[in-house]
């Protein structure tokens, strides 16, 4: 008896863990027109909290749908691929249901000019041109995810969908000083700058390793007192 309620302790204990923080992967891909059949991907992870009803940690991989060529295996091809790990807002909307995260690739929000309005990064802003235009290019990068608050798994809505966007302000990710994006004029007024807009937002659950050690715990004491049950 006493191993048993050893072993239900810690199942109890890791549900309990990964009810209260878990670890997410995210997929998103934007239909580019003018690169076909390259498309910009955005893949990352992130961490909610059920509690507190926040995201953390959004980081990933946005691929650069004018790289590569059609010889390599989609949907990746063999594009190139930058890094992003900034995590530098989490903006929510009650309207929607959830959280407008955005991981940037420096660290700090700088993408687009301000020469005609806006805060720099905002999508749909900046008419589109390299934060500092004429100056030099600080080279910034975004992907912007909806996180549904209640279930973040959950399909999306159209209007959950029109409010995803990227923007690309690398020299591998321009056409002359404009970026390339991703937004539909739905969402910001506008679409992106090659014809570029989200088609689809994947997310699913990623069981932390220390969870599934803890069930594996669990299990195998439940195990142990069912052999020595069946022994007696």
């Amino acid at each position: 008896m006493k191993m048993l309620a050893i072993a239900a302790a810690i199942l109890s204990f890791a549900g309990a863990a990964q009810a209260h923080e878990m670890m997410y992967n995210v997929t998103q891909v934007y239909l580019e027109p003018d690169t076909q059949p390259r498309n910009t991907i955005f893949t990352g992870t992130f961490s909610f909290n059920e509690h507190t009803q926040t995201v953390s940690g959004l980081r990933g991989f946005l691929t650069q749908s004018m790289t590569g060529t059609v010889s390599g295996t989609g949907p990746f091809y063999d594009m190139a691929q930058i890094e992003l790990t900034h995590q530098l807002s989490a903006i929510l909307d009650p309207v929607l249901g959830g959280l407008l995260v955005t991981t940037f690739l420096n660290s700090n929000t700088n993408t687009f000019s301000t020469m005609g309005g806006g805060d720099g990064w905002s999508p749909g802003t900046g008419f589109g041109l390299y934060s500092g235009f004429p100056g030099a290019n600080p080279g910034n990068a975004y992907a912007r995810i909806f996180v549904n608050i209640t279930d973040p798994t959950a399909p999306l809505t159209q209007a959950q969908l029109d409010r995803l966007a990227y923007a690309d302000c690398t020299p591998e990710g321009m056409m002359g000083a404009t970026c390339m994006s991703g937004t539909t004029v739905a969402g910001y007024g506008t679409i992106g700058s090659m014809g570029g807009y989200p088609i689809s937002q994947t997310i699913a659950a990623v069981p932390e390793p220390e969870t599934y050690a803890l069930f594996l715990a669990g299990f195998g004491l439940l195990g142990v007192v069912a052999r020595k049950r069946a022994a007696r």
